[in-house]
């Protein structure tokens, strides 16, 4: 989304939220709308017990409460956290829709931003829908590759988004030893690599242990 993104910049306010702070609460009526220039921002759910829940994880690009921002809810529906140190431009939603109708390549670019993310929560829900641990990782990191990866060498993703053990077992609503224990199993079979809060995903392996030839020819 060059084009939309250097429009937004222009007419916005940025800003700069830390690791951990909030962006927006469940219910919350927003007063503008976030672009995403750098970072990354968790939207979550809390049971009444107080389990926290990984609903989607955004980057880049990302217009923030997405429903609320193309007046679709009066409110934002998920808590919005920062991952890390998120840098974003403020934009007021009547600005935003502003841009959207007048530029019909600021319409392409939003267009195909938002059919790869849908496309790439197919696969997440895909994902949810697995009975074994391993499919259910499998799944989600064929997400994150999806959505969120950088093409290294060799057919190797980078997923770089600072995810930990317990935010990736929040994602597939596994336990954090449970997840451990089958990304150690992925890692062996060469499917998976990983340093501290950094993945690398190798896709052909990825795609030969899911089975999934349809999968080869997704344009990532």
């Amino acid at each position: 989304m060059k084009q939309l993104l250097s429009h937004l910049r222009s007419i916005g306010t940025p800003s700069l939220y830390r690791k951990n702070s909030s962006l927006f609460f469940q219910g919350e009526i927003p007063r503008y709308a976030i672009v995403i220039l750098d970072g990354v921002v968790k939207a979550y759910t809390i049971s009444p017990e107080g389990d926290e829940t990984i609903v989607n994880l955004f980057t880049k690009g990302t217009v923030l409460p997405t429903a609320w921002a193309n007046n679709h809810s009066p409110t934002a529906l998920f808590n919005y956290d920062a991952v890390n140190d998120v840098r974003v431009v403020k934009v007021k939603r009547k600005d935003f829709n502003d841009a959207i109708e007048s530029d019909p390549e600021f319409q392409r670019e939003y267009l195909d931003f938002t059919i790869q993310s849908q496309a790439s929560l197919l696969l997440r829900v895909t994902g949810l829908c697995q009975s074994r641990a391993t499919e259910k990782i499998c799944y989600t990191l064929y997400y994150l590759l999806f959505r969120h990866g950088i093409e290294r060498a060799n057919g190797n993703y980078e997923i770089d988004l600072k995810i930990t053990q317990s935010m990736l077992a929040s994602l597939i609503g596994q336990t954090r030893e449970s997840t451990a224990k089958n990304l150690k199993l992925l890692k062996d079979a060469g499917v998976v690599d990983y340093t501290s809060s950094t993945y690398t995903v190798n896709k052909p392996k990825l795609e030969a242990y899911l089975g999934e030839d349809s999968f080869r020819n997704l344009d990532i």
